[in-house]
């Protein structure tokens, strides 16, 4: 077995761990991404391909370095790069922490939406309830 299978293999469960799944035993062989996760994660409706080389292009590097030096000290913003090749569709790239913590957040949000509408709902139950019982 050559080094860079294990290297591949040990990539792939250091992503799924980030985002809560599992590697995708023999993915490469069976087609359907390399990371498999649970039903109703927040992860789950993207098809996750971990790719880990020794360096990664230059161009995205580049890119991704010059985003985070536009950044002031301080500035709770986080590094984030768009391209496209001409006539394509384009691509986001960003550091993979910063973008659990942003998914994570929009999901709380989503959850958070979904909490209050609950409790409006059962106010408008309990309010039924006692019109009902007078």
């Amino acid at each position: 077995m050559t080094r860079s299978r294990p290297k591949g293999s040990a990539y792939e469960r250091e992503v799924a761990l980030a985002i809560g799944g599992r590697r995708t035993p023999l993915s490469g062989a069976v087609g359907g991404g390399d990371i498999s996760l649970p039903e109703g994660s927040i992860f789950a409706d993207w098809s996750w391909e971990a790719k880990r080389r020794s360096r990664l292009p230059a161009l995205v590097m580049d890119a991704l370095a010059q985003a985070e030096s536009d950044i002031a000290i301080g500035d709770p913003r986080r590094p984030a790069v768009v391209m496209r090749e001409d006539r394509g569709r384009s691509i986001f790239v960003c550091h993979l922490d910063d973008f659990v913590t942003w998914a994570e957040a929009l999901a709380e949000i989503g959850n958070g939406a979904k909490v209050r509408e609950l409790v409006r709902q059962m106010r408008r139950d309990l309010e039924q309830l006692e019109r009902s019982v007078r």
